[in-house]
């Protein structure tokens, strides 16, 4: 396919060899498929602010560490260079994010860099190696989903130790991978103690897991 204008600086500096294809588009980044060598990757270029359909709150961006006082003031006037630097805060959250739970040990793609914008991540694949699956397109039996429920919610608590909440955790956003659930999607993550709306967008990812496993299994 022809090469995306956001991902023709990756291919100039030699971070990916070629675009195989679009793998999906999201509502604030669209994820294309990348060939590195013999390595088939993943690459997220964000969206635009104006272009985005999730708006940034002031519920996810509370506390959130800013590189400095200058960029702090800015974003709090709102000016040109202050949106600039709110933007790029919301990039990083995940590549942070990203990094800080793949040491913990919590099942997420492993991160391998940011540049320009543009994430560049382990491609999840299933069992044939095709690219896996997110939840809400697939159907389980009762005892999958108690299985892959019980999963996720020990991988919540190691986020949770971790210090990080994921503050939009659903069926959307978690893939099946060859070797079980893989959560993705993290540029709205929260830190756990930091920000006082924490523990109710924690208790809203619980619930998000209950409701839609519950669909098989009634007991959770």
């Amino acid at each position: 396919m022809k090469t995306p204008t956001r991902l023709e600086p990756l291919i100039e500096d030699g971070l990916i060899d070629e675009v195989s294809r679009q793998l999906m588009s999201g509502k604030e980044a669209t994820v294309y498929v990348v060939r590195r060598g013999d390595e088939t990757l993943c690459a997220k270029v964000y969206k635009e602010a104006n272009k985005r359909s999730f708006r940034q709150s002031v519920d996810y961006t509370e506390n959130r560490k800013v590189k400095s006082s200058r960029q702090a003031r800015a974003m709090a006037k709102g000016s040109k260079y202050g949106k600039q630097a709110q933007e790029e805060a919301w990039q990083s959250a995940e590549v942070d994010a990203l990094y800080r739970l793949a040491n913990a040990g919590v099942r997420v793609p492993t991160p391998y860099n940011f540049y320009e914008g543009v994430l560049l991540m382990e491609l999840v694949t299933d069992a044939d190696g095709n690219a896996a699956p997110i939840l809400n397109d697939l159907t389980f039996t009762a005892e999958e989903a108690r299985k892959h429920h019980h999963t996720l919610i020990q991988e919540v608590v190691r986020m949770l130790c971790a210090g990080i909440v994921h503050g939009d955790l659903s069926e959307f956003n978690i893939l099946l991978s060859n070797d079980g659930p893989v959560i993705i999607d993290l540029p709205q993550a929260v830190d756990a103690a930091g920000n006082n709306h924490a523990m109710s967008m924690l208790e809203r990812d619980v619930g998000n897991l209950s409701t839609f496993f519950g669909q098989f299994a009634p007991d959770l």
